[in-house]
């Protein structure tokens, strides 16, 4: 009985200090605060505080084989288990939605992904888990006037009725839904990953460039006839301008190797039109430096549009991969528990009727216990950004 408290309390304590640690580092780290790694945070912050509220008291009543706090404080410790456990699966169901619509719908995942919509996705998380709650306290405050007093507080003592629906509503929906958007996402990024490949091998890997500027023949005329009116002296006074013309054959040598002849043409009508009708104002020089550098930036070769593409699908692969190795670990964990809570409804099969012993169910109750210490493992061990963060917090000399 001393070893199993023991190894109970190791569980305990990876639960906490592990959620302290990814609690710790994605507030002190400004490259993980992302919208989801904010949900992260909520799903830290629910195991956190399972290890700190509900598994303290599940292995004082192993150690002792009873509950010694009162009726009152049973129903109480029951109704935290079930909220704290329900935000925590329901987080990662969170997580698995915005991961999706990352992946599936990048042109919407700037709004998903937006601070409103993440504190609402989160206020939804711990109301909805609030909620289950407090339907159970309300249920077990009304029947406790006919029960009979009970050594042990367990949840397969609840009622029949709210054993199925909470445990639809807490895991079985919610673990089905998972699966679904997990499997498209990975079906998507290998989609996306084959596609590139096809195309790169094909060479049909397009980069599209802006249209060439139309520019009227009117004013090109009528710039001219500006130009030589002030010439002659016949216009208005302007300040003195810089001859383009070698400027022009000067940046063109430059570049002449790493453009395009359309890039050049495009580049002299700016030069030609926009420049004499802002040399008043401003040097042409800086104008045309200005512009193209701009040209430049708004037109990338192929090749690192390329690897832009490349290094975009590694990242969602990697955190695809990481989000699904979570979910799969949720499902591990929780399915022993669930297929014995399910199995205590209407006595088909129950714990007190010994038909299921009661080592097999410590043992699947306190795995569904242990995901919540999974999940920082899981998180420094995939998780590229996660695990360079630790090192830096283990390892980085502190600065004097």
């Amino acid at each position: 009985m001393i070893l199993l408290s023991m190894t109970l309390s190791v569980v305990n304590c990876f639960v906490v200090i592990g959620n302290l640690l990814v609690f710790y580092v994605i507030l002190t780290k400004k490259s993980l605060q992302t919208s989801t790694n904010h949900l992260v945070l909520s799903l830290t912050i629910s195991d956190l505080l399972l290890g700190i509220l509900i598994l303290p008291f599940a292995i004082i009543q192993e150690h002792s084989h009873e509950w010694i706090f009162g009726h009152l404080g049973c129903r109480l410790w029951l109704s935290v288990d079930v909220f704290l456990s329900t935000a925590s699966i329901y987080n990662l169901l969170a997580i698995s939605f915005d991961r999706y619509m990352a992946v599936r719908q990048p042109i919407k995942y700037p709004i998903i992904s937006s601070t409103k919509v993440v504190r609402l996705m989160t206020f939804l998380v711990w109301f909805c888990s609030l909620l289950l709650a407090a339907i159970l306290f309300l249920l077990e405050t009304l029947i406790a006037h006919d029960a009979t007093p009970s050594k042990e507080c367990q949840p397969t003592t609840l009622p029949s009725m709210y054993i199925i629906f909470s445990a639809m509503a807490s895991f079985i929906v919610p673990a089905f839904v998972m699966v679904i958007l997990n499997v498209r996402i990975f079906q998507t990024v290998l989609h996306t990953s084959r596609t590139m490949t096809v195309k790169s091998k094909n060479g049909s890997l397009r980069v599209h460039r802006r249209k060439e500027p139309i520019v009227p023949v009117k004013k090109l005329e009528r710039y001219e006839t500006r130009l030589s009116q002030e010439d002659e002296g016949v216009g208005s006074p302007s300040k003195e301008v810089i001859d383009p013309v070698p400027v022009i054959a000067a940046v063109v040598e430059k570049h002449k190797n790493s453009v395009d002849t359309p890039a050049i043409r495009s580049f002299l009508t700016h030069t030609v039109v926009f420049g004499v009708l802002e040399a008043k104002k401003t040097n042409i020089i800086n104008h045309i430096t200005q512009w193209w550098r701009r040209s430049t930036v708004r037109s990338p070769n192929r090749n690192s549009r390329k690897k832009c593409m490349r290094r975009s699908l590694r990242t969602e692969m990697r955190v695809a991969r990481t989000t699904g190795i979570v979910v799969a670990a949720f499902i591990v964990c929780w399915i022993p528990f669930t297929t014995i809570y399910v199995l205590q409804a209407y006595s088909i099969c129950t714990v007190a009727a010994g038909c299921i012993p009661t080592s097999l169910f410590t043992t699947a109750f306190w795995l569904g216990y242990s995901n919540s210490a999974v999940n920082p493992i899981l998180y420094a061990a995939f998780s590229r950004d996660f695990r360079i963060a630790l090192k830096r917090l283990f390892f980085q000399k502190p600065k004097f």
